[in-house]
This record gives structure tokens, sequence and C-alpha cells, in this order.
């Protein structure tokens, strides 16, 4: 049934040789912080593919509120990427929300991962397709 909201529903596990997308829909992040984290992910055999918004930095957020959108959408809309983790929380997820194409994620579920400002994206995304998100 198209629209329907099928309520917790469970994006499938990484194994080694996932790729997964980071990106940045609040604040920029740390740069040192960041590169140890990449390096953490591919010891664990992923691979990593990074939002083009990631290191970009408009005022106290990771870029233009239309360039955080696009990675946001981008990583769900690639087959390629089997989990989006959001590099830091700090500001700006709330700019942003509004924007989200929900079916986009309802058609590419995937495993969504963040802390801090992503709850707000958390929560709009479960409200709106179901898709259980990680925190």
């Amino acid at each position: 049934m198209k629209g329907v909201i099928r309520l917790n529903h469970k994006p499938k596990a990484l194994k080694k040789g996932d790729t997964v997308g980071v990106i940045a829909p609040a604040s920029p992040p740390d740069p040192k912080k960041l590169e140890t984290a990449l390096l953490f992910l591919e010891e664990l055999g992923l691979q990593v593919k990074l939002g083009k918004a990631l290191k970009n930095q408009h005022g106290y957020l990771a870029g233009q509120d239309d360039e955080r959108l696009a990675d946001l959408h981008e990583m769900f809309r690639d087959g390629e990427v089997k989990a989006i983790l959001c590099a830091c929380g700090g500001f700006g997820t709330g700019r942003i929300a509004a924007g989200i194409d929900f079916s986009l994620v309802r058609k590419h579920p995937k495993i969504f991962w963040g802390y801090s400002d992503i709850t707000f994206l958390h929560t709009a995304i479960h409200q709106n397709t179901g898709l259980v998100t990680f925190h």
C-alpha cells in the first residue's frame, strides 16, 4: 500500500565491505575527530563515502541548508550506501527537517545514526516513515 507507514521498520545490519555515508546535517565536525572516526570505520572493514557538504562551513552550520539537505537525500538515494552516519550534532537540523523527502527515505530505508541535534531528524524520520534510527 503506497504511503503506508510501517512502524518500527528496522534497517538491514551492516557487514564487512559495506559502504557508509558520512554527512553533517547540523554543525561542522571537528577535523581531527572526523579523521579519527573515518579511520576507525575503515578499520572495521567498511567503505566510506563522504557527503559533499561534510567539510563545509556556513557560520555555525556545515554548509547552507540546501547543501546539508542534499547530502541527506543523496545518501538515502545512493544504493551503494547501506548506512548514513552523522559526523556530529550541534545545531541546524530543525532548519532542514521540513524539506526531507520522506518518500525517498521509505523507498530506501537504511541505518541512520547520529546524536545531539540529530535527534530532531530521528524524530521526523520515524514519525513520517516508521524507520528505526539509532542515537
